[in-house]
């Protein structure tokens, strides 16, 4: 028998692939050029996994004088490594944590922006009042994700409803039932206006609430149904490999009946500041 590599499964069913798709840069950019501007010496990457946005921040402040300072905190130490070896800025250093207790690991900060993870946090105002802690009054915090109720595009929650009902119609073909409970506990998807009322309620004035409306091709749904998170939450108890697969017959099924290519869906961009 052969034993399983936790690292090569995280990196088999990891958000890595879906990240790599233009419109992914694109939401990201687009916050970070209402966060990152001269006089945010101190900014923090929150979540920073493998160190994408890291390096987005990098190329928004080049030049920048005097320079900031640039700091990726993440909990996984397999993604750390990756972005240390990714990134060879002096401005940039990585640090293992997490979110729940950001301010025992960063003193102060100008800006923190915490991009396409915020919906994993199980106790979200806590953790902006964490966040809090570390800012500095006046600074920013930015944060965006495409899981939170408000996410669909008007006329197409049939699709994603018909997409698991076709997943699940393919693992029952293969013997496997499905016990669904509704989204995972730790993927449990706040609405703007929660987003909003918790930000005021942590002592910050939201600035920016945005909703950003992005077309998901059959690729970026292919990559982001491979993705561990999104197949627990999409098909509990189902083994990732089997959900993997599961969902991508699903999701050929589902767009060959609807006769689409694509789906659109928005994106949450949301900038507050530290009052």
């Amino acid at each position: 028998m052969t034993a399983i590599n936790p690292a090569a499964e995280d990196e088999k069913f990891s958000f890595t692939p879906f990240t790599r798709h233009p419109f992914f840069t694109h939401v990201n950019k687009w916050i970070l050029e209402r966060v990152i501007c001269p006089g945010r010496q101190v900014i923090v990457d929150l979540g920073c996994g493998p160190g994408a946005v890291t390096e987005l921040i990098l190329e928004h402040v080049r030049g920048q004088q005097p320079p900031p300072r640039v700091i990726g905190v993440d909990p996984s130490p397999s993604a750390l490594a990756k972005a240390r070896a990714a990134i060879s800025s002096k401005l940039a250093e990585f640090v293992q944590g997490s979110a729940e207790w950001l301010s025992k690991l960063v003193k102060s900060a100008d800006a923190v922006v915490f991009l396409n993870a915020i919906h994993l946090m199980p106790d979200k105002p806590q953790v902006l009042k964490e966040i809090r802690r570390v800012l500095k009054p006046g600074g920013l915090l930015a944060f965006n994700s495409t899981f939170f109720n408000g996410a669909y595009v008007e006329g197409t929650s049939g699709f994603w409803r018909r997409w698991i009902v076709r997943s699940v119609q393919a693992l029952r073909e293969k013997g496997i039932e499905v016990t669904h409970n509704g989204h995972a506990a730790a993927m449990e998807w706040y609405s703007a206006d929660q987003y909003t009322a918790a930000l005021k309620e942590a002592g910050f004035r939201p600035t920016t609430v945005e909703l950003l409306r992005i077309d998901m091709t059959r690729a970026a749904l292919i990559d982001i149904g491979r993705f561990s998170l999104f197949i627990e939450g999409a098909l509990p108890g189902v083994p990732l490999e089997e959900g993997a697969k599961a969902l991508e017959v699903g999701l050929e099924r589902t767009m060959s009946e609807l006769k689409v290519e694509s789906v659109p869906r928005h994106w949450l961009e949301v900038v507050a500041e530290a009052v």
